[in-house]
């Protein structure tokens, strides 16, 4: 007795072109609508421009190679100027 609530038939060569084609198709609209409404609507273009920024930052911080020394430096430059030091979470409970 089969589990699968339909029957499992092997996939003929003309079902296959024809799912190809549709997978295309939806592909095709989905991709033509993007692009109007991002033509149409100044709302969308804004939203993009912000993704487009966000995701600029975030590469940027990944690929940042003195991203350890940078951070070292801002820590002691604000602890300096601010006349505190670094403290955790553990050493300010403790009295």
């Amino acid at each position: 007795m089969a589990i699968s609530p339909f029957s499992a038939r092997p996939a003929s060569p003309d079902g296959d072109r024809r799912r190809a084609r549709l997978a295309l198709l939806i592909a095709t609209l989905g991709i033509a609508a993007t692009l109007l409404a991002y033509a149409i609507s100044p709302g969308v273009r804004h939203v993009v421009g912000h993704a487009a920024h966000s995701v600029k930052h975030a590469v940027s911080h990944v690929l940042d190679n003195d991203k350890g020394e940078h951070e070292h430096h801002a820590k002691k430059a604000a602890a300096a100027k601010t006349g505190h030091t670094h403290t955790t979470a553990a050493s300010s409970t403790k009295r």
